[in-house]
Formats: C-alpha cells, sequence, structure tokens
C-alpha cells in the first residue's frame, strides 16, 4: 500500500502517471494557467473574470489541436472563429468535464497561495500576484510555455467575446 495520492479517474498514482501528463496536470501548473488566463482577462476587460470561463481552459490550451488551431491574434473574433472551426467543438464538453477535477485542484493552490482571489463571484488578481514573465531557472519544456503563452491569450480574447454565458454557449457547454 502507498501513501502516495491517487488520480480520481482510474486510481492511477501520481508517480505512475506518463511524465507529460503528470507535468501538465499538476496543480502549480493549472494554477499558473489559470493565473495567466486571469490577468490578461482582467487587464483587457478592466474587471473580474467570469468564474466558470476558467474551467474552458484546460479544454483548450492543454489539448494540442485546440491550442494549436488558436488564432495568432485576438483580431479574430471568437464567435465566427468557432463557425469555420467547428471539430474543435466535437470532443470538447467532455474535455471539459475530464479536466474539472485538475482544474479545482489548480484553483486552489492558486486560491490559497494568493495568486488568485474570488470577488462577486469572479477571479481577480490576488493579493501576491503572479509574475509577468516566468524566470527561465524553471526549465519549463516548450509545450509548457506554449500553454502559458495561449493561457494568456485566451484570457485576452475571452475579454473581448462578450458574456460568460455566451462564450460558453458558442463552446456547447453549460457551468
Amino acid at each position: 500500500m502507498t501513501d502516495e495520492p491517487t488520480h480520481e479517474r482510474g486510481g492511477r498514482t501520481w508517480a505512475s502517471r506518463p511524465a507529460e501528463q503528470a507535468n501538465l496536470f499538476n496543480p502549480a501548473f493549472m494554477a499558473a494557467l489559470s493565473c495567466r488566463m486571469v490577468q490578461d482577462y482582467t487587464k483587457k476587460a478592466r474587471q473580474p473574470m467570469p468564474f466558470a470561463l476558467v474551467f474552458l481552459l484546460p479544454a483548450v490550451v492543454l489539448h494540442r489541436r485546440s491550442r494549436e488551431n488558436l488564432p495568432k491574434s485576438t483580431a479574430t473574433a471568437l464567435l465566427p472563429w468557432l463557425q469555420t472551426n467547428k471539430e474543435q467543438l466535437v470532443t470538447f464538453a467532455e474535455r471539459v468535464r475530464m479536466m474539472k477535477p485538475m482544474m479545482q485542484q489548480g484553483l486552489m493552490f492558486a486560491l490559497a497561495q494568493e495568486h488568485l482571489a474570488v470577488e462577486a463571484g469572479a477571479l481577480t488578481i490576488g493579493r501576491t500576484g503572479f509574475p509577468a514573465a516566468l524566470p527561465k531557472s524553471l526549465r519549463l519544456t516548450d509545450e509548457s510555455r506554449e500553454c502559458l503563452e495561449r493561457a494568456a491569450f485566451l484570457g485576452r480574447w475571452f475579454a473581448a467575446a462578450g458574456t460568460a454565458a455566451t462564450i460558453m454557449a458558442a463552446w456547447g457547454v453549460t457551468p
């Protein structure tokens, strides 16, 4: 018997996960992704980010095909982009559902470290904030850096896309 925590689905121990999966889905990295998204959302929208939007984040940026197909600029509006990229919606709701526990762990970590805070049911930058530029000493993989960059993009993109209900409906999910 091991004292190591198991993954919620399938009973897998943390150490038995593939390295990339353990790296990308760990609470600290999920917290970093959410911090990046919230930072850029709040900067662009000048208001806290609706709480529910953070649960779309891992289904977009941790899914390689979705991440790589995102537009390069926020000048491309979300709704027209989704209309021409309907294949992004095929497994999206299931990915959101599967990633929810890992996103919750990441949020709890970010909130406990006071990198994020909850304000009137929305997410905002916390007391300690989060560094705008990550130090090179972290030695992140190229994929991890790309995920962080795309999380920031997603925050800016969603800030210009309308209400949380509109964004979620466009992706085919509900809170």
